[in-house]
């Protein structure tokens, strides 16, 4: 295990605990692997089905939003440093994704930035909270244990930190 392994298992573990705390069903999360699509080797991978939220298009935007931001937001705090862009070479397709997302949501260039900003320094306050980062950590041992969660276990690691009462 390297310090890649590590921070792509907190990176996972950030998409899952914000998905799941967006109502999302954390089907499986797995550190290594192939693009299913692209067939190029990627570090890990989250998948996330959605429940339906009706119509409101501006909800699942934001929810889609925080979430793929979630992974980078988890390492910046693993890593215990502030927020620098040139740490985001590594999260290209989360960063294109997330760009993808803000293009729907406004058309103005500093808002689209401030937005990005303001989503990443959120997710970093919700993620350094005791019980996300409880969840987060122990997704991202299990992750370690064992390069691949399915959904009973993610979901058993979630409710337990998530929903528990301090």
């Amino acid at each position: 295990m390297d310090d890649d392994d590590i921070l792509t298992a907190y990176h996972e573990a950030g998409h899952a605990a914000i998905g799941f705390a967006l109502g999302g069903v954390v089907e499986a999360i797995q550190l290594g692997g192939e693009h299913e699509v692209l067939g190029v080797r990627q570090f890990g991978a989250c998948l996330i089905s959605w429940k339906s939220i009706g119509d409101n298009y501006s909800v699942h935007l934001q929810r889609e939003l925080l979430t793929i931001l979630a992974g980078p937001a988890a390492e910046i705090v693993y890593l215990g440093r502030p927020l620098d862009f040139e740490m985001m070479r590594p999260w290209k397709q989360d960063l294109d994704a997330a760009r993808k997302l803000v293009d729907k949501m406004t058309h103005d260039m500093t808002q689209k930035q401030n937005l990005l900003n303001q989503t990443l320094q959120k997710l970093q306050d919700i993620i350094r909270t005791d019980r996300c980062w409880s969840a987060v950590a122990a997704l991202a041992d299990a992750l370690l244990a064992h390069e691949f969660i399915e959904e009973a276990e993610a979901e058993e690691i979630l409710r337990f930190w998530m929903e528990r009462q301090y």
